[in-house]
């Protein structure tokens, strides 16, 4: 830590020495003045490096901060869309500030998609709605993927479940050159396997569905889309890599991955295999995130694609997964009720193999007008997913169960093994023609859906009661097959009946019918065999739904504000007939009306944007908590259903706010929610001596909750460094009713988390982050049953890579974190150390890297979880500590020419600015 340290300290020191100096100026555009939005950036004459950037304010003022180190002159650009680019010398002056002439750029005379710039884009452009990063500005690591791209992104967050936020703001989707890849919606396979040094740029824009992007449509989201833009040639290119690694006590992963683009196609084949708890790609070093359980993995995928969003589009992939995990646990767990305090000792093992085929075919065609300069369009869109698992499983449990004053109440086991097969097949098939000059359109859509699953199982359980001196058993069999259809039916119209104004009606019917069965034999220790039906686990049963919800929406936009409303009838019909228990049966006709609203206001840049919503929504009971019938399945837990359930109607405030300004390299983003719910339905429980649970389920009132983020990320960039601070703020509020042994009582529940991230990176010799989170849990009660209770947790996050030499480096990821309210059993910190060295070899080809996991043996899984009726502290098996040498190769060429494997921040190349 103290060698990291020095090192910081010398090169701070470094960046001082050098002679400093403020850039300012003015950019104008000749016919309408002051020009917004423009990139400005400094550049050294001599390679082509961005010494350093701004992004003009709306008076088109711009000041930059420039180290220009032993240069005497400079070379200063302006970049925008529609301009022609601007660039001139400028001397390095003796003092510390240097004001330009106001300077002038001209608009493009032809139309153009493309602005070329010479030498390296800045490392962040401002677009109208867009961020875009570009990648080389950002150093990675030689076999490093785009996940780890993504991650030196400023903004740009991965939790430890790969959820991808950007500024705090959910990333819904991932493409690839404006495509799907492999069909999925969240790019995981994209950015576990596409080699970072491929990527050229990183788009950030609102996510919009394929129908709000063929009709040009506002995104309504909330939600954000990444778009990986790969490095190309004029005509075709292929890229890919082959990695393996074997380490102690057996560890192994092997990849291989190979990608062809071909004119505006997409071809792609990735395959793998590892015992290192990775479901698909390859990770030299990975992340200090823990992993329950072990898992073995094998995949092979194939993926083609061929055209984008606005053109004729084909998409077709396939993907197989076998996967074989491995599960322990121990848990001790408090539980708290109003007439009665237990603790329970919890011992599980399990294990589950499962293998998968997953093929889906997407279609688009778009016919076009014969006039090609009509808006007039038809998109018609077919897509259809099939898959087929099958998967075996086993799980054992032990508990015991004592009173608080010690006395043995329990004593339970329980052993379960099951084998199923699912079949699923789904097709949508939608019609969107546009109509007029006014983005008019029509979209109707019809989607189908049939699944089947058989299944068949072994259970056997034995409860122990000590205080009664009797113990019962449950010793089974099981058989199921259930087979269902969905068929539904969406249409709207979206019309602008005077400027500004749109009405939009719509409508859409849903149908679906089950035919399940499943029947339970107990054992007969008569006749040594499973021959006795038991009726009240058993069911043959069929159930219909149709759902028909007419509604209308109304759209007005108004300068920079776009108000919303929408009001929506919906009528559900159930019907549930079993032929073995007639209790279970029930019809059902619930009516209700919706109601939703929006306000967003958006600057003509894109770079403010508000959003005030309401929205309201419906939660209807589900089939158990309707039939009045007990469910003895578990014989710790008997659920039985109330046919006179209400549905729950929630009622959602949403408050959204961002601002970038671009200006000071500045993001802010804020939103705050307030959720209130009339007629809850929650769980009613009843706890016996015997610590039998009984739970049926009930309306109540006064459920609400409130909760907020805020985020601040500032970006420094100069020639040699790359700095990146970004401080977050989240809080919650829950008022929480609950129902136990027939008395209602309240958790005031509340969370503040504030963050820290910071991350610097220096030329080609460190590459530094470091995030730190403290969470202060509070639960309050409205009795003195429960006592309050309140604890905090710690996590510090240090990253590193020192490069050394030629084409060393050392790469570290630290992670410490500290819960204060683990049981006295549990270690409450942990400390995970990954490490690795390694070497480029082969000309920049090749990568060997000696990987250390869980250096200090340290790490555990040990996980707290607090609720208003328990406090449960327990222990997961995870992966434990390896070393394993790793080796990786790359290769690529890219319009006839051999891809650069080498890709260093401020390179000299020719770059390019889309629209």
């Amino acid at each position: 830590m103290r060698t990291l340290i020095s090192i910081l300290f010398l090169l701070a020191v470094n960046n001082i020495i050098g002679q400093k100096f403020s850039l300012e100026g003015v950019v104008q555009n000749p016919n309408e003045g002051n020009l917004e939005g423009a990139t400005v950036f400094v550049q050294n004459t001599n390679d082509s490096i961005t010494m350093a950037y701004a992004i003009t304010n709306k008076d088109g003022e711009f000041s930059i901060r420039i180290n220009a180190e032993n240069q005497n002159k400079l070379l200063f650009r302006v970049a925008h869309l529609g301009y022609i680019p601007y660039s001139k010398e400028i001397l390095v002056p003796e003092s510390d500030k240097l004001v330009l002439d106001d300077i002038i750029v001209e608009e493009q005379v032809e139309e153009l998609t493309e602005v070329f710039l010479l030498g390296e884009a800045p490392p962040v452009l401002m677009k109208k709605d867009t961020i875009e990063y570009n990648a080389d500005s950002f150093k990675t690591l030689p076999n490093d993927k785009v996940e780890d791209l993504l991650k030196k992104l400023p903004g740009i967050e991965i939790d430890m479940d790969g959820g991808i936020t950007h500024n705090g703001i959910e990333v819904e989707a991932v493409n690839v050159d404006g495509m799907r890849f492999f069909g999925e919606k969240n790019g995981n396979i994209a950015i576990k396997n596409l080699p970072s040094l491929v990527i050229d740029k990183v788009q950030v824009t609102d996510f919009k569905t394929d129908l709000q992007k063929f009709t040009g449509e506002e995104s309504d989201s909330g939600t954000k889309e990444l778009n990986l833009k790969i490095k190309k040639g004029k005509n075709k290119g292929y890229f890919g890599d082959v990695a393996g690694g074997y380490g102690t006590d057996k560890k192994y992963q092997v990849n291989a991955n190979l990608f062809q683009l071909i004119d505006g196609k997409q071809l792609g084949v990735i395959a793998g295999s590892n015992n290192i708890n990775l479901s698909n790609g390859f990770n030299s070093l990975p992340d200090t995130d823990t992993s329950n359980g072990y898992l073995e993995s094998d995949f092979v995928g194939a993926n083609f694609t061929k055209g984008k969003w606005n053109e004729t589009q084909v998409n077709s992939n396939y993907r197989f997964s076998s996967q074989s995990r491995e599960t322990e646990q121990k848990t001790i767990r408090d539980n708290f009720l109003p007439d009665l305090n237990y603790t329970t000792y919890s011992e599980r093992i399990g294990s589950n193999d499962s293998d998968s085929h997953n093929a889906n075919l997407d279609l688009k065609f778009l016919l076009e007008p014969k006039n090609k300069s009509a808006s007039k369009r038809v998109q018609i869109a077919n897509k259809t997913d099939f898959i087929m698992s099958n998967s075996e499983s086993f799980n054992q449990e032990t508990t015991q169960s004592k009173e608080s004053n010690g006395d043995l109440v329990s004593d339970y086991t329980s052993a379960n093994q099951a084998i199923s097969d699912q079949y699923s097949i789904s097709n949508n098939f939608s019609v969107t023609p546009r109509i007029g000059n006014n983005r008019d359109f029509f979209h109707i859509g019809i989607s189908t859906n049939i699944n089947k699953n058989q299944s068949s199982g072994k259970k056997y359980s034995e409860n122990i009661l000590h205080q009664k001196n009797t113990t019962n058993i449950q010793d089974q069999i099981s058989e199921t097959d259930n087979f269902s259809t969905n068929i539904g039916l969406n249409a709207n119209w979206n019309k602008e009946l005077f400027t500004g104004f749109r009405v939009i009606p719509r409508y859409s019917v849903r149908i679906g019918n089950s035919s399940n069965e499943r029947f339970v034999y107990d054992f007969n220790t008569d006749e040594d065999s499973y021959e006795e039906f038991n009726q009240q686990l058993s069911t043959q049963n069929n159930y219909i739904t149709t759902s028909v919800s007419p509604a209308i929406g109304l759209r007005y936009n108004y300068k920079g504000f776009r108000f919303e409303a929408l009001g929506n009838y919906t009528n559900t019909y159930r019907k549930y007939v079993d032929k073995i228990i007639e209790e279970r049966n029930f019809k059902t006709d619930f009516n209700f009306m919706t109601y939703s609203g929006r306000i967003r206001y958006r600057d003509d840049k894109g770079y403010k944007n508000i959003n005030l919503n309401y929205d309201q929504n419906v939660d209807l009971p589900s089939i158990g908590q309707l039939q009045p019938v007990p469910d003895v399945n578990n014989q710790l837990h008997i659920r039985t259903g109330n046919p006179f359930l209400k549905p729950a109607i929630n009622h959602n405030f949403r408050f959204q706010y961002q601002n970038n300004l671009a200006f000071n390299n500045i993001n802010i983003t804020g939103d705050a929610g307030a959720s209130f719910v009339k007629d809850k339905i929650i769980n009613s429980t009843i706890t016996d001596e015997d610590l039998i649970k009984n739970t049926t389920y009930t309306n109540i009132q006064g459920d609400y909750s409130f909760n907020g983020n805020t985020a601040i990320t500032k970006t420094y960039f100069s020639q040699n460094s790359n700095i990146n601070i970004n401080l977050r703020l989240h809080g919650s509020f829950r008022n929480n009713l609950s129902l136990q042994n027939n008395v209602k009582f309240t958790a005031q529940s509340s969370v503040l988390r504030p963050s820290l991230s910071f991350r610097y990176a220096y030329d080609k010799k460190l590459d530094f982050n470091a995030s730190y989170s403290y969470e202060l849990n509070k639960t309050i009660y409205d009795t003195d049953i429960y006592d309050n209770n309140a604890y905090f947790v710690q996590n510090l996050q240090l990253n590193s890579t020192v490069y050394f030499f030629k084409d060393a480096f050392f790469t570290n990821k630290v992670s410490y974190r500290y819960n204060s309210r683990v049981g006295d059993a549990f270690d409450g910190d942990a400390v995970f150390w990954n490490a690795g060295l390694g070497m480029q070899l082969l000309d920049g080809n090749g990568t060997l890297t000696l990987v250390g996991y869980d250096i200090l043996g340290k790490n555990n899984g040990y996980v707290r979880t607090v609720s208003e009726a328990f406090i449960q502290d327990s222990e997961s098996k995870i992966l434990e500590q390896y070393f394993m040498l790793t080796f990786s190769y790359k290769f690529g060429r890219f319009a006839g020419q051999r891809m650069d494997m080498n890709r260093r921040p401020g390179r000299s190349q020719m770059r390019r600015i889309r629209s």
